[in-house]
Order: structure tokens, then C-alpha cells, then sequence
């Protein structure tokens, strides 16, 4: 069994490299070849949550090529970084799929950045204005680095505005980036300045209400939303979701965990046919993403297993190719 770690994800893993992979896998999932059930939650009481997230992606009638079996175990503590840890710790088993033998434990909360990172990005291809340049990222963890870099390796980004409750962070976020991705990137307190002015409005943060007002969006603008993954939180307004096209990571998910959604939804202010597609069939191309310039869009992630498993397959891949990370007996 093969150990890879952090560092050796760094290594293996980029942004436009996971983009493509999990635009393949998109298209598999859109084709019936995968299995992924939704994920299992168990509480830990009032310390956090349990989340079990398996995936199969299944080959081709009698061809090995091309399928996988994993399974994300993840913790979300939210007092976590009253400690001086993650809020979300993660790890992935992935294993062999004709036989069921564990190959390979990976760290897993790199993995599920970049991951999700580069979901939003595959996702931002169809609902994004192609020559979008301008970006306000609310969030300075390490989910809002993942979403940049990735968005940076679809698009010829030139400025972001980053705002995050602390001013000093944001303001070393800003920094951190500016020299990372080679543009303009400032700090930021005025959500309405810095969302009139974008191309892209992406939010990874712990929210469990709005971040910005949807009647400062202006026309054309893509809004993407990972942070909130319960159905009583939610990082954009009603007004947001009531003027966007709206794309989901996956409907059963989506549906059932996304307050951003599930909010407005009860309000009576949209129904459900205002979700217009999962992303599988914008991948497919059974439906489509932009369907105007002047079309406000919005893309709603809570989190799909078989995006951790098209990221550590490619990982696992090429780590035996290259001979990195630890093996183990088991």
C-alpha cells in the first residue's frame, strides 16, 4: 500500500491538470459508468460531524482501464480553529477495483481543495464569461487559495479583491497571492465595491449567512459557492440565486444539503426547475451553461466523492510512475 502525503500531492497535483481529469470523469459519471452514493454523516455530538464519501468509477465492459474505487473520510470540528487545527481534516483510501485491495492512503485535505478548487473551475469554463478577468474572492483560508490558483489556471485573471473578517489576514492572503499567481490581488472590508466590480464572485468560507447583497451583482457575473454544506447556512442571498442561472455540483447533494438552495426554495422565491443542471451534463453538453453575456450565473457545490476519486487516482497514477511516497505492508 502506498503512503502519499501533503508534500508528495504538491508535487503530483496541478490545478489544470486536476481540471482536465475531472472533466473526464464528469463525462463518465454523465455516461452511467459511475456509482456514487450520497454521503453518510455521523455526529460527534456537539464537536462536529463524521462524513463518509465512497465513489466507484466503473471501466468499460470487459476493459480494466478506466475504473476506480475510493472512499473520503472526513471530520468537520468547527471550534477546531479555536485549537490551532483545520476545521476540516480529511484522508482517501482508494483501492484497486476489480479486486477490492486497498492501494494507496492519501492525505486528503490538500486533495479536497484542490479538488474543489478546480470542480469550480471546470465548472466556471461553461458559466463564466470567457474573457472574465476580475475576481472577488471572499475567504482567506486555504480553500480561497485552492479556488484562485484554480480559477487562474482557467482564466487570464488580472485583479482580485480578497476579503476575509480579519484584516490582517486578508491582508497577508493578498500578499501570499499576489506573488503566487503574478497579479494584482488587494485586501478588501467593502463586499458591495468588490462584488460591482467582478467578473467572478467566489465565497469559501464558514459563513452560515450571506456575504454580499445579490442586488450589487452586476449583469454577467458567475458566482461560485463552496463553503456552505448545510441545509440551515448559505453564503448568498435569495436575491442572488432568484437572478442566477443555477448550476449544482450534483442534484442529489445539492438538493438535500444546500442552504443556499434549500433557503429561497422555502421562501416559495424559486422552484425547483430553477436548478437547471448538474455539471455532468454541461460537461456532456445535454445542457447548457451561458446562455447570454448579460447572464448572472451561479454554480452551488456541497462536495461530489467521485471529484476525490478522479483526483487520487490521477495522484496514485502518478506516483507509481514517478516512485514517489511511502510503501507500506499491510
Amino acid at each position: 500500500m502506498l503512503i502519499l502525503g501533503r508534500a508528495d500531492l504538491e508535487t503530483l497535483l496541478t490545478p489544470r491538470d486536476v481540471i482536465d481529469a475531472l472533466a473526464q470523469a464528469f463525462g463518465r459519471h454523465a455516461g452511467g459508468r459511475t456509482s456514487v452514493p450520497p454521503r453518510g454523516v455521523t455526529s460527534v455530538g456537539a464537536a462536529g460531524m463524521l462524513l463518509v464519501m465512497p465513489a466507484a468509477s466503473l471501466p468499460v465492459a470487459g476493459e480494466y482501464q478506466g475504473g476506480g474505487l475510493g472512499v473520503k473520510l472526513v471530520t468537520y470540528y468547527p471550534r477546531n480553529r479555536e485549537r490551532g487545527h483545520a476545521t476540516h481534516l480529511a484522508s482517501y483510501i482508494l483501492m484497486d477495483h476489480a479486486t477490492g485491495e486497498p492501494q494507496a492512503l492519501l492525505e486528503a485535505s490538500f486533495l479536497t481543495a484542490l479538488r474543489t478548487g478546480a470542480t469550480s473551475a471546470l465548472a466556471a469554463r461553461h458559466l463564466a464569461r470567457p474573457d472574465s478577468r476580475r475576481v472577488a474572492c471572499f475567504g482567506t483560508s486555504v480553500q480561497a487559495r485552492q479556488q484562485l490558483r484554480c480559477l487562474a489556471a482557467a482564466f487570464a485573471l488580472e485583479r482580485v479583491v480578497a476579503l476575509g473578517r480579519d484584516a490582517q489576514r486578508a491582508r497577508r492572503f493578498a500578499q501570499a497571492m499576489a506573488v503566487e499567481l503574478g497579479i494584482a490581488v488587494e485586501p478588501s472590508h467593502d463586499p458591495r465595491a468588490a462584488v460591482s466590480g467582478a467578473d467572478i464572485v467566489t465565497c469559501a468560507t464558514t459563513s452560515p449567512t450571506p456575504l454580499f447583497a445579490g442586488a450589487d451583482l452586476r449583469p454577467g457575473t458567475h458566482v461560485d459557492a463552496v463553503g456552505s454544506f448545510r441545509p440551515e447556512t448559505r453564503e448568498v442571498d435569495t436575491e442572488t440565486v432568484r437572478r442566477a442561472r443555477v448550476v449544482v455540483d450534483a442534484y442529489p447533494a445539492a438538493l438535500a444539503e444546500a442552504g443556499d438552495l434549500l433557503i429561497p426554495l422555502g421562501e416559495g422565491a424559486i422552484t425547483l426547475q430553477h436548478v437547471v443542471a448538474e455539471l455532468a451534463e454541461l460537461v456532456a453538453g445535454s445542457r447548457q451553461g451561458r446562455e447570454r453575456p448579460d447572464q448572472v450565473t451561479l454554480f452551488k457545490s456541497v462536495g461530489f466523492a467521485l471529484e476525490d476519486l478522479a483526483a487520487a487516482t490521477l495522484a496514485y497514477d502518478r506516483a507509481r510512475a514517478r516512485s514517489i511516497g511511502l510503501e507500506v505492508t499491510l
